[in-house]
């Protein structure tokens, strides 16, 4: 449900529409995934299971995201993720935002807060959503305008007492920033965080490419515990990668290797079988 709300949004304000924004202040050749796999259908892997901190990353299945995400359990809380991201071309010759999007969230079986970067830049290009309550949710666009070929820091952050969370978008090619804070139900907590590619339907970038292509490229990437843990999306905790396929088994995204740091990689569309 999230998702279809984003790229509602996107499309209002593509068209002109005012969005309605909530607390908005402005501050000045990789391979695809192999080896075992869990299905998890249309949202992000959660739950309970078993994976080493130091070994590979688990694979699993969804239909809509390839990236990284942080934990393979639901023991801990996360209040923080930012990654940099350059600005792209989009790869399918339809609108922006049914492309892939370059993408972050905090989230856990409940909540989900998110950062959405479109192809090809431009106005209107970045958004957010903030699931705030169990019947509400804040959602806009950003106010920045990104050019093709540019970088951005962005971030969400969650001041746990405050029960508040922060979207934040740097442009570090002009130095224009601007941050989003919204108050949220005290009883929002996020198990995971993410940092990848999400599509909002499978069948818009069908037929696939014939060859692997470049979406989107993640640098210095960064999360935080509520506890004050300082990592990266390969520790000190298990990552999990998350594949995209479809129900036939076709492999539409992936992520491919972590750097070593554990902040780096880029995602891709898969080639065609």
């Amino acid at each position: 449900m999230c998702r279809r709300i984003t790229r509602a949004i996107f499309a209002a304000a593509a068209a002109g529409a005012t969005i309605a924004t909530f607390g908005l202040t402005a501050a000045g050749a990789a391979s695809a995934a192999t080896g075992p796999v869990r299905p998890v259908g249309n949202k992000h892997f959660a739950g309970q299971h078993t994976a080493s901190a130091t070994g590979p990353a688990l694979v699993v299945v969804t239909r809509h995201f390839a990236g990284y995400h942080t934990a393979s359990n639901e023991t801990r809380r996360f209040r923080y993720v930012a990654t940099t991201v350059g600005v792209r071309a989009c790869q399918v010759t339809i609108a922006p935002d049914r492309n892939p999007d370059g993408d972050i969230e905090l989230f856990s079986r409940t909540w989900l807060a998110e950062i959405g970067v479109l192809c090809n830049g431009g106005a209107t290009s970045i958004f957010y959503f903030d699931q705030k309550s169990a019947t509400a949710h804040a959602s806009g666009v950003f106010r920045l305008t990104p050019r093709l070929g540019d970088s951005l820091r962005i971030s969400i952050s969650r001041n746990v007492s405050a029960h508040r969370d922060s979207f934040k978008v740097t442009n570090l090619r002009t130095g224009r920033s601007q941050t989003v804070r919204v108050t949220t139900s005290a009883r929002v907590v996020y198990r995971h965080a993410f940092v990848g590619s999400v599509i909002p339907s499978n069948a818009d970038v069908m037929p696939l490419p014939v060859s692997n292509t470049l979406l989107w490229t993640f640098r210095s990437s960064r999360v935080v515990t509520s506890g004050g843990v300082r990592g990266t999306l390969r520790g000190p905790w298990a990552a999990v990668k998350e594949v995209d396929r479809t129900a036939g088994g076709v492999t539409v995204m992936y992520a491919g290797k972590l750097s070593s740091s554990g902040g780096g990689f880029s995602t891709f569309l898969h080639a065609a079988p």
